[in-house]
Parts: structure tokens; C-alpha cells; sequence
């Protein structure tokens, strides 16, 4: 994985299905695009040159279909913790 400042790391969005959200998906999403700024470009998973995939659950369930991206790294959040992890490992990687 890219970890060069000065070039967004691209980054697939995968949501689920959204059959039982416990919480708004998309507002969660767009927090996490807000606070990383243009150090990140997020794209659809099935993009090129992506550099792994945010798996965005409703639920604790986490039933997305991911096997289409066993060849990278996947993240997977179900709520606004797993989120504020996932900004902090995203700005440490990035040296910000």
C-alpha cells in the first residue's frame, strides 16, 4: 500500500446490502471523506489501482460479499468507532 503524502491513496467503497442499518451509512461515509480531506480518493471497489476496500456494514452482522477482493486489504466498519479507527490508521499511514 501506497503510504506516499503527497498522492491520495485510493480506496474502494463496498456497502451492504443495507437490509437492517443500526445507523446512516452514507452520512458515516461522507464524516470519514470530511476529516481525510485529499488524502484519500474514494472510488467504487471495482475501480484500478486501488489500494484496499472500506467495508461499509449497517449492522453487526457484516454480510457484504467481499470475496471479490481477497487480494486486498479490507477494512470493514459497523459503527462511528470503527470509523474513527479507521481515520486514524488512514492518517498514520499517510504521515498526517
Amino acid at each position: 500500500m501506497s503510504n506516499n503524502p503527497e498522492h491520495p491513496l485510493k480506496i474502494g467503497i463496498k456497502y451492504c446490502g443495507g437490509c437492517r442499518p443500526d445507523y446512516d451509512r452514507k452520512a458515516l461515509v461522507s464524516h470519514i471523506i470530511e476529516q481525510l480531506g485529499p488524502d484519500v480518493e474514494f472510488v467504487s471497489p471495482d475501480s484500478s489501482d486501488i489500494s484496499m476496500v472500506l467495508a461499509v456494514y449497517g449492522c453487526q452482522t457484516a454480510c457484504a460479499d467481499l470475496d471479490p477482493f481477497k487480494h486486498l486489504r479490507v477494512w470493514g466498519i459497523t459503527d462511528e468507532k470503527q470509523a474513527a479507527d479507521f481515520i486514524e490508521y488512514i492518517r498514520a499511514i499517510k504521515g498526517r
